[in-house]
């Protein structure tokens, strides 16, 4: 009885020992799991800007190239991350019977690719929300044309969804100026169903090319440099 109970024993415990050293292998085997977000650490700001981008736009519109103008007012990071908002209009003095009245605007991303070099390039975006006018402008008897607003519950015509996306090609004029030239394109989301005139998604919809200016300050530090 008295070996049983010593043989007993001894299984026991090397079932315990067995499990504790399993158990610290584990523990051990764990801590060389890689995780997406280790080692991530927040990108640390250390010069902000902040600039105005006037800006001209020829775009498609309507079966007709037209102009549109407008800008930037943006928040600088690092001389990289943009942040701001952004507005085009084809104008009151461009309205006429052929065409389309057209604005849109929103809030824009734009991130540049290594900004001291002479040219550079940057990524520009901008989601936000748009108005447009048919041709003719007319009531909704199509009897008389309507002032600047056209035909609408509320006034500004048509309202719909905006995003854009381009690419530009920008040069360093000098330390609080920067010129550019790109292309891009916008996607208009008209719903027809709700739409009192006749436009839709594929008349504002289309290709820009733009050139414009930035002014401002690019790149003042957040950290005073040691002496």
């Amino acid at each position: 009885m008295k070996k049983l109970r010593t043989l007993v024993l001894i299984s026991l415990t090397t079932m315990t020992v067995g499990a504790m050293a399993q158990q610290s292998a584990t523990v051990k085997d764990s801590s060389k799991t890689e995780y997406i977000l280790k080692g991530l650490r927040p990108v640390k700001i250390k010069q902000i800007g902040v600039y105005v981008a006037p800006e001209t736009q020829i775009s498609y519109l309507d079966g007709h190239v037209k102009p549109l103008f407008g800008g930037s007012a943006m928040i600088l990071l690092n001389q990289k991350l943009g942040i701001g908002l952004s507005g085009y209009s084809t104008g009151r003095g461009f309205r006429n019977g052929d065409g389309v009245d057209f604005r849109y605007g929103g809030v824009k991303v734009e991130y540049t690719f290594r900004p001291s070099k002479r040219f550079h390039f940057s990524v520009p975006v901008l989601l936000g929300m748009g108005s447009a006018n048919d041709r003719l402008g007319m009531d909704n008897d199509n009897r008389n044309p309507q002032p600047w607003g056209g035909p609408s519950r509320n006034g500004f015509g048509n309202r719909f969804f905006v995003a854009q996306g381009g690419i530009n090609l920008e040069g360093n004029l000098f330390k609080y100026a920067k010129v550019f030239v790109g292309a891009n394109y916008r996607f208009a989301g008209i719903d027809n169903r709700r739409s009192t005139s006749t436009l839709d998604y594929n008349q504002v919809s289309g290709p820009s090319v733009n050139i414009g200016l930035k002014f401002g300050l690019f790149d003042h530090p957040l950290q005073k440099k040691s002496k």
